[in-house]
C-alpha cells in the first residue's frame, strides 16, 4: 500500500488526540478556578482589564469616569429598524438628534456608565470607533430594562457543552422622543481568544473569568444608579 493513502488516517487520529489532550487541560484548569471567590476582586480585574486589554476605552472617555464597562451588541431588529428608517428617507429628527445610526451588529460595541451618563460605543472592522452615542440621565430615567437570553447572533454556533461561555444579555430600550431603540447588554466582555494562548489553557480560562466577572457588574450597577431600570 501506498505509504501516502495513511496520511487522512493519521491527521484524524492525531487531532483526535489533540482534542481529548486540550479537553482534559480545560477540565483541569476549570477545577482551578472559584468563581466566587474571583468575583471578590471585581474592583482589581475591572482596573486590570481596562488597562491591559481595552485601553481604547479610556481614550474614548477622554478622560471621564468609568463606573462600569461591558460588551454590547445592536439587535438585528434594531439595525434593520434604524435603517429601514434611513432607507424610506424619513426625516427622524429624534434618532437623528442623539446621533443614532447604529448599521452594523457584527463589530465590537461597548457601553460605559459613567455617572449619570451611559455611553455606548460601536466600532469598525478593524477596531476603531465608529459612533459614540450618549444617554444622559433624562434618557436614562425614561429607559426600560429587561431579560433578553442568549445572544441570538451566537446560538448554534458553539456546541452544547460551550453555552457557558455564551454572553447573556438585557435589553435596554429607551424611548427617544416616541420612537423606541433598543440595544443589548452583555453580561461580560467578549473575549477573543490570542492565537499564542492556544495551549496556555489556564490563561485562557482565567481570562474569560475575569471578562465575566466585571460584565455581569454592569446591569447590577446600572440598576443601583436607575432604579426604573429594576426587571420584574
Amino acid at each position: 500500500m501506498n505509504p501516502i493513502f495513511l496520511i487522512p488516517a493519521v491527521l484524524v487520529i492525531a487531532g483526535m488526540c489533540f482534542m481529548i489532550y486540550m479537553n482534559k487541560k480545560h477540565q483541569s484548569a476549570k477545577s482551578q478556578i472559584d468563581l466566587d471567590f474571583e468575583r471578590n476582586k471585581y474592583d482589581v480585574y475591572k482596573q486590570e482589564v481596562l488597562a491591559q486589554n481595552f485601553p481604547q476605552i479610556k481614550q474614548w472617555m477622554k478622560g471621564k469616569s468609568i463606573d462600569a464597562y461591558t460588551s454590547a451588541s445592536v439587535p438585528q431588529s434594531t439595525a434593520n429598524k434604524v435603517q429601514g428608517v434611513i432607507s424610506d428617507g424619513i426625516n427622524n429628527v429624534a434618532l437623528s438628534a442623539i446621533g443614532v445610526k447604529l448599521r452594523r451588529i457584527e463589530t465590537e460595541c461597548f457601553w460605559v456608565l459613567s455617572g449619570s451618563d451611559l455611553h455606548f460605543f460601536s466600532t469598525n472592522t478593524v477596531g476603531e470607533l465608529d459612533e459614540h452615542v450618549v444617554f444622559d440621565n433624562f434618557r436614562m430615567e425614561e429607559a426600560t430594562l429587561r431579560y433578553g437570553g442568549i445572544l441570538k447572533s451566537q446560538l448554534g454556533v458553539y456546541s452544547k457543552s460551550s453555552e457557558e461561555y455564551l454572553p447573556k444579555t438585557h435589553i435596554i430600550t429607551f424611548n427617544i422622543d416616541g420612537t423606541l431603540l433598543s440595544l443589548e447588554i452583555h453580561d461580560r466582555l467578549n473575549y477573543v481568544p490570542d492565537p499564542t494562548d492556544i495551549l496556555n489553557m489556564n490563561k485562557q480560562l482565567m481570562t474569560r473569568v475575569k471578562y465575566q466577572i466585571v460584565g455581569e457588574k454592569f446591569v447590577k450597577i446600572l440598576q443601583d444608579k436607575f432604579p426604573n431600570l429594576q426587571v420584574a
